[in-house]
């Protein structure tokens, strides 16, 4: 497990870079930098860059400057040194997904036509209109490798109940076949497209331990408790992170674990150009801290002790 952990941080990381590439770019070809030399102020240098979407421009240059790529005093704009190298082990080169790369570049287009609106037809990264997207970028092996590993670290079998908050279309299959069939897989996500594509899945395949909830995670009642919860990739949606995760743990049965995916903010230090292109879908707010975590334990009251593996999972365990 330790290899593949080890695998999916680095396929992170190096999203991370391109997306750190990507956005440079995105400055250069929209003369931002040059401009920057001209304009005395925020104000003038939006008004000297043409495009239409000035609030997506405006996160490009708050972007910037969560890089250190510009710096603003009293209003005043202007571009900073920097430098930036990107290098990669030639051995390396193997464990890095190409899957993520092609969908990453169709996210980096819709980017560039989101400029112009975000309701171009060419960005389609809406849960629901857009869920066939989803449903493609939640099936790519970067994300069907995390998986593998929440199986792996909450111990997934026949007989367990597991809750996955934020479950999308693919993990109710994906993780639900581990608990089959005396088991229990509850997959509650706000999309109804998506789990209508999961419902499609699990019909197909017979699996009728898997249960879907069609909800809002901050609306849900603890009515039962599970040995397993998960949240993956889906607290950058949600303000309330100390509220959220402490709701979670109310699910999480004594001796359970509360497994928690996510890039964490203090361990990808340009995690900020990854984001940029995240904003194209409208619930998106930030990535969390693993501070944010640990916060919401002790908000929470609870007692649980913390287990860290790699840079992107945390798993907090209640005792018995």
């Amino acid at each position: 497990m330790e290899n593949q952990i080890e695998k999916f941080d680095f396929n992170l990381e190096t999203l991370i870079e391109f997306s750190f590439f990507n956005v440079v770019k995105m400055g250069l070809e929209l003369g931002i930098f040059r401009n920057t030399g001209k304009a005395t102020t925020l104000e003038e240098l939006l008004n000297s860059i043409d495009v239409p979407n000035r609030p997506y421009l405006k996160s490009l240059l708050s972007t910037y400057y969560d890089l250190g790529i510009i710096e603003v005093n009293e209003n005043r704009v202007r571009n900073r040194k920097f430098l930036r190298t990107f290098l990669i082990k030639y051995d390396r080169l193997s464990d890095v997904i190409p899957e993520w790369i092609q969908l990453q570049d169709r996210i980096v287009e819709m980017a560039t036509y989101a400029f112009s609106s975000f309701e171009n037809p060419k960005v389609t990264m809406d849960f629901d209109k857009d869920a066939d997207f989803w449903n493609t970028r939640l099936s790519n092996p970067l994300n069907n490798l995390y998986r593998k590993i929440i199986a792996k670290i909450g111990n997934l079998k026949d007989g367990i109940r597991v809750l996955d908050l934020g479950c999308g279309s693919v993990s109710p299959v994906e993780l639900g076949r581990y608990v089959g069939p005396n088991g229990e897989y509850v997959g509650v996500d706000f999309s109804p497209r998506l789990l209508s594509i999961a419902r499609r899945n699990i019909k197909t395949l017979g699996m009728d331990w898997v249960h879907l909830k069609e909800a809002e995670i901050r609306h849900i009642i603890p009515k039962r408790k599970y040995d397993v919860v998960i949240m993956s990739f889906v607290l950058e949606y949600i303000p309330e992170i100390y509220w959220t995760v402490a709701k979670a743990l109310d699910f999480v049965d004594e001796g359970g674990k509360l497994i928690i995916v996510e890039p964490f903010r203090e361990n990808f230090e340009h995690i900020a150009a990854w984001e940029f292109f995240e904003k194209l879908t409208k619930e998106f707010h930030r990535f969390p801290r693993k501070a944010d975590i640990i916060d919401a334990l002790e908000y929470s009251g609870k007692t649980a002790r913390i287990r860290e593996y790699g840079k992107s999972i945390l798993v907090l365990e209640l005792p018995y």
